[in-house]
């Protein structure tokens, strides 16, 4: 009965074409990932052909071993679906380290949304039509849970020979994400950890300075923010586009899930992050402190470029593209944590539970996310962030590429390490599976609330409370 309410919280989300952020499952922090002597026990009982041979490297730490390609044939060729090219440009660094495992991956790109209801169903029939079954799966963390808590449709990863101690690098909201139940059902190679780009320009006229470390002493807090907010709006300028532009760096504050289970009945919990997100949104209206754009619409992109009076985006890695695309000039920004530490976005990969190929899967998956020679190759090649702490460390160090176009676009100053402070403060332990519905209804309500349809907070809430209950089926006590 929880699949079937879960896919249609998805779907009715998805279909409003909202901008919706992850969402998770009660349970996937709360009960303990299983231990490698446990991992080791279970992967043990597998059939001989899905089982991962595991070692050391040169440092002593574990690892997946390369599987022999000995007495392969097409038979063991595997299948790596995306919606777009991306997955398969971060996947291609891995096989040209090892290419002996071309001829055994082939690329299928689906040409979809990644959050759509059309990717879901390809996917799906994909895993039962039996031609080019989805070995790999990689999906938007919007709705990635919709794959990796069916264990009818997705591996255990750590029955594939992942351990914990491979995950050491890891960050800790990543790990929370993927787990379900005990089990590892999904990794990600990205760090999507929120920043605050800020224009170098403006901070020089307004604050005296654009070096990173006295802006993010301008934006260390929400008092802070709304501080420099005044001091801007004095100076003719706005802190940012639109106040939904901050929800994500406030949604992250969550301090217990918003759903909750008893297994009787599913029960809403709005906590301080919800009020807080409508308070300070309202504020920032209220003050005349943005242009009251909404996001992605084209009055917000226009705000970008420089001649607009806009001082700050809310973005993570991959939004530099997203910006540099709509017209905000390379070497004219700065990056600084700003008020807290958040995440946006993110692409976590799934195994398909009957695939041919357990050991080339695994392995693959290993490289792309716990190797850091291959962590820092990622972010040199591609500008992407990775979710690895010791290529974050190497690339901090001096390892990072001098053409690395985030690099370029923040005017010479590395970002690693702005997203790797920020990424060590995420925590996503609190997210359910319905979360990304719950925020489609806190947008409209704070929209809202915002222009004057609801007088107060507790009118803001009523609503999203309404909402969940007639279409989600999920009340308040």
């Amino acid at each position: 009965m929880r699949k079937i309410k879960k896919a249609l919280a998805l779907s009715l989300a998805l279909a409003m074409g909202l901008s919706l952020v992850a969402c998770g499952d009660k349970d996937d922090s709360t009960t303990e990932p299983k231990s490698s002597e446990a991992t080791s026990e279970a992967a043990s009982s597998e059939d001989a052909s899905s089982e991962e041979a595991s070692s050391e490297d040169a440092s002593g730490a574990a690892k997946i071993e390369a599987p022999s390609t000995d007495g392969w044939d097409d038979s063991k060729k595997i299948y790596a679906y995306s919606w777009d090219e991306d997955f398969s440009k971060k996947l291609k660094i891995v096989l040209d380290k090892f290419p002996e495992y071309k001829d055994y991956v082939e690329f299928v790109t689906l040409g979809l949304g990644g959050t759509s209801d059309d990717y879901k169903t390809a996917i799906d029939t994909a895993l039962t039509s039996g031609d080019k079954y989805p070995t790999l799966i990689p999906a938007d963390n919007d709705v990635a849970k919709y794959w990796s808590e069916d264990d009818s449709k997705t591996a255990n990863l750590y029955d594939l020979g992942f351990t914990d101690e491979m995950l050491a690098n890891s960050y800790d909201f990543a790990k929370q994400y993927g787990t379900t139940n005990g089990e590892l059902k999904c990794v990600t190679w990205q760090a999507t950890a929120g920043s605050v780009y800020y224009r170098r320009d403006i901070a020089k006229e307004v604050l005296g300075t654009d070096d990173p470390a006295k802006v993010q002493e301008a934006l260390a807090s929400w008092d802070k923010f709304f501080e420099t907010a005044e001091t801007l709006k004095a100076a003719g300028y706005k802190i940012v586009s639109g106040a939904p532009d901050v929800k994500y760096a406030i949604w992250d504050t969550q301090s217990q899930p918003w759903v909750t289970d008893d297994g009787s009945k599913e029960t809403l919990t709005l906590d301080k992050s919800v009020t807080e997100y409508l308070e300070t949104a309202k504020k920032i209206y209220d003050g005349e402190y943005s242009n009251n754009t909404s996001m992605w619409d084209n009055s917000w992109a226009a705000d970008m470029k420089d001649d607009s009076k806009v001082f700050c985006y809310f973005g993570c890695p991959w939004f530099i593209g997203s910006m540099q695309g709509n017209g905000a000039t390379d070497g004219n920004w700065g990056a600084v944590t700003g008020p807290t530490s958040y995440h946006w976005g993110g692409t976590y990969v799934c195994v398909g539970k009957d695939t041919k190929n357990p050991e080339l899967a695994a392995f693959l998956l290993y490289e792309l996310t716990c190797d850091p020679d291959v962590g820092v190759e990622i972010t040199n090649k591609t500008g992407d962030c990775v979710n690895n702490k010791e290529a974050n460390a190497r690339l901090i160090a001096g390892e990072l590429s001098a053409d690395n176009a985030a690099a370029k676009f923040l005017g010479g100053q590395n970002p690693i390490e702005v997203w790797a402070a920020s990424a060590e403060g995420i925590n996503l332990s609190n997210l359910t599976y319905q979360d990304a519905s719950i925020k489609a209804f806190i947008d409209e309500a704070s929209t809202a609330y915002n222009s004057g349809t609801y007088k107060s907070v507790d009118e803001a809430v009523k609503y999203i409370q309404d909402k969940c209950a007639s279409e989600l089926g999920i009340s308040a006590e």
